[in-house]
């Protein structure tokens, strides 16, 4: 594996460890993974104009901005 350092700032850091909480997980590196697993099956399943569309849990859609090309 290779390693991979960032500078963030301590809101993120606060977030990453949120999540890191909430999904039981070891480390922020665990975060992190998720996070790009789940960007990319979004970026298979967006819009032309970087929008996606989700599914609440009450049967709502819910269009969310993801990126916004330039």
């Amino acid at each position: 594996m290779v390693a991979t350092s960032f500078n963030i700032d301590q809101k993120t850091d606060q977030t990453l460890e949120s999540l890191r909480r909430h999904y039981q997980v070891s480390s922020k590196a665990d975060v992190l993974r998720k996070a790009i697993a789940l960007l990319n099956v979004v970026s298979r399943n967006e819009y032309a104009d970087g929008t996606i569309i989700l599914r609440q849990r009450d049967g709502q859609s819910l269009r969310v901005v993801v990126w916004t090309p330039e």
